[in-house]
């Protein structure tokens, strides 16, 4: 007696639905009232009713179906879509890339009609980036006219600025030794109040150079920011070249001139393009 409610409880789901079944089995038969009980009838409500539990899990297994197959379309939607947004994405860079390195070029252009000495194109190749004074590799060598000693100039944010000279040259390369080496020297001047002084590399952490022999009296003239030139003296640069702006002056009592730190024009790990001038020596 026992096993029929464990069966009941076990198969509560189908004893439910054969319930449910039965009565609306009966509901349908005796919906008259005459009641007369045909098994004709009864087996075609039998029948009308398992067509149509039949048909609604057929056509739930239909639409189940129909929604996988979109949801894989729509993924593989996706997946196209995404890879040509990558693609635009892409090709949108290269051409802002394009747009920023032809607008560069112009610049150079337009500084190269400027200067008064015939020059060579150069761009930058290799150079270390731990060291502030390291050597500037560029692409141009013996072949393309490149000496030993030929001063090179660069064009950055509007201005022309002193980059350094040529101290090695191979047959396709040239080796530049930066102004910010301590082992350069230039002579320069202050472009407004005049006075000249020694313009040299330096190991200081801001990487600026330091103008020396310039005399002291000239303390009160010389104004923060104002811009050193090459002076032309030693024919070694070209007169008139942007070295650097002043940005700290210092006068030591028991020495006769100021020391100047300057800030250079040229930043160096900026540096792409440069101008080997040509002397005529």
């Amino acid at each position: 007696m026992t096993r029929v409610p464990g069966f009941v409880r076990k198969h509560r789901t189908g004893v439910t639905f054969t319930l449910l079944l039965v009565m609306c089995v009966l509901l349908i038969l005796f919906s008259n009232r005459n009641v007369v009980l045909k098994p004709k009838q009864v087996g075609q409500s039998f029948g009308s009713v398992f067509q149509i539990a039949v048909h609604s899990v057929a056509g739930w297994f239909a639409g189940t179906w129909n929604s996988i197959g979109e949801l894989k379309k729509l993924q593989q939607d996706l997946e196209e879509a995404r890879s040509r947004l990558a693609e635009y994405e892409r090709v949108s860079r290269d051409v802002g890339d394009l747009r920023r390195e032809n607008q560069a070029l112009r610049e150079q252009l337009g500084f190269a009609r400027t200067l008064p000495v015939r020059y060579v194109a150069g761009e930058v190749i290799a150079r270390d980036p731990g060291s502030q004074f390291s050597t500037i590799m560029v692409n141009r060598g013996r072949t393309h006219g490149i000496r030993k000693g030929m001063p090179v100039v660069a064009f950055q944010d509007g201005l022309q600025g002193l980059v350094g000279k040529v101290q090695m040259v191979s047959l396709l390369s040239s080796a530049v030794q930066p102004i910010s080496d301590p082992n350069s020297f230039v002579a320069a001047r202050l472009r407004s109040s005049r006075y000249d002084g020694l313009v040299a590399g330096s190991q200081l952490p801001s990487g600026n150079l330091i103008m020396t022999y310039v005399r002291k009296l000239a303390l009160s003239d010389i104004a923060y920011g104002e811009l050193v030139v090459s002076s032309g003296m030693g024919q070694l640069y070209p007169e008139g070249i942007h070295i650097g702006r002043v940005r700290e002056m210092t006068a030591k009592g028991y020495e006769a001139s100021l020391e100047l730190e300057v800030e250079p024009i040229v930043d160096f790990s900026r540096l792409e393009y440069v101008f080997i001038l040509d002397m005529g020596e």
